[in-house]
């Protein structure tokens, strides 16, 4: 192996494959979205990798449960959960593989991915060290893209918990074993996620159903780069506004909302006629973003009780907008018999399984680039 090399390297688009909302600053690519990340090849043994954490990293920062906070993170080789760690010190170093000596050279595929969501913790991926042939490559763009947009559900919120009585920590949320992960890994697609656990479009989730949660809407967010309690190197993550002009545009967009919409709408007309009216305005919101993708409402895996009102939205904003690319499509209701739960009665990772062969299926069955 004398004709290998130690590459140092920043995960700029030279070396590697974006995948959902990041940005780069100073030294690292920052990280906060569920699933973003980078994907990149390399010929070699060796692959090290550096990561910053957030505020909640910080000992001077404060916070009594820092460590349901923190970013989980995860390194892909090869398709094989090589690192799979929560960020507690503000630079930690790994070394991912190769560092036995006699391991042999091979061609590998690398995916650098935050596992858990925004809100709770930000990450920056620094400096990646690879022993190779050559330097590291992106690979290669697919010519399917889907952005997810949604709450827990999307984030696979509590999936790697063993029961519903655990409580959230970010140590538990796993977007891999999540539908909108599964889906866009059926169909080959890259992909971006836009979620944030218990948030809706009239509501977020809210155990008074006389009360609204204001504060949790998935609106304000959606046209930001990400939302955190959390500071980056001094930074609030909601200040930077995301540009649709100069990202990727996606050929197929999932919303799964509503779920925390029915801990207060239930089963009040009133309610459901202003649910009715916010969702047909996202989609006008989603489409003004996006002319050309494809929508697709998919809703049902934690109950579907605000599925006809969904279904609804959606005629609406077709007939009213004139776009005629949106579809519904009712995902089964987790089955606790069957599958079990994960943290608080989320979906388990077999539950997410079936959402996400449900919803490929439907995707294909719409023809165009993903058709069978």
């Amino acid at each position: 192996m004398d004709n290998l090399k130690e590459y140092r390297f920043l995960p700029t688009e030279q070396y590697v494959k974006i995948l959902g909302r990041t940005f780069m600053l100073d030294d690292c690519r920052v990280l906060s979205l569920s699933a973003s990340g980078v994907e990149f090849t390399y010929e070699g043994t060796r692959l090290e990798v550096i990561f910053y954490g957030d505020s909640t990293t910080d000992d001077n920062a404060g916070g009594s449960e820092a460590w349901r906070d923190q970013a989980r993170v995860g390194v892909i080789v090869d398709g094989i959960m090589h690192l799979d760690t929560v960020i507690k010190k503000p630079v930690e170093k790994f070394v991912v593989c190769g560092d036995d000596p006699k391991e042999e050279c091979a061609e590998h595929t690398v995916r650098i991915i935050k596992l858990s969501e925004p809100r709770m913790s930000t990450v920056g991926l620094g400096e990646i060290t690879v022993t190779a042939k050559g330097e590291p490559k992106p690979t290669p763009l697919s010519d399917k893209y889907i952005e997810f947009i949604g709450d827990s559900i999307t984030c696979g919120y509590g999936v790697d918990a063993p029961d519903e009585w655990y409580l959230f920590a970010t140590g538990t949320e796993n977007v891999t074993k999540a539908f909108s992960y599964k889906t866009a890994k059926k169909l080959c697609a890259d992909y971006s996620l836009v979620s944030y656990s218990g948030h809706g479009l009239i509501s977020g989730y809210t155990d008074d159903p006389e009360i609204p949660k204001l504060e949790e809407l998935i609106q304000p967010y959606y046209e930001i780069f990400s939302y955190s309690y959390n500071t980056f190197r001094g930074q609030r993550m909601e200040t930077r506004k995301w540009d649709f002009s100069g990202a990727r545009k996606p050929d197929t967009i999932v919303i799964n909302l509503g779920t925390n919409d029915e801990s207060y709408v239930q089963s009040d007309e009133d309610k459901k006629a202003a649910f009715l009216e916010d969702y047909v305005d996202f989609l006008g919101q989603v489409h003004e973003a996006n002319p050309t993708s494809r929508i697709i409402v998919a809703f049902g895996l934690m109950g579907d009780g605000l599925f006809d009102t969904e279904k609804e939205a959606v005629s609406e904003f077709k007939e009213s907008s004139g776009f005629g690319d949106v579809y519904i499509v009712r995902l089964t209701p987790q089955d606790y018999e069957k599958n079990g739960y994960g943290a608080c009665w989320h979906p388990s990772e077999k539950s997410h399984e079936g959402a996400a062969c449900e919803l490929s299926a439907f995707i294909k069955s719409l023809g165009g680039r993903y058709a069978l």
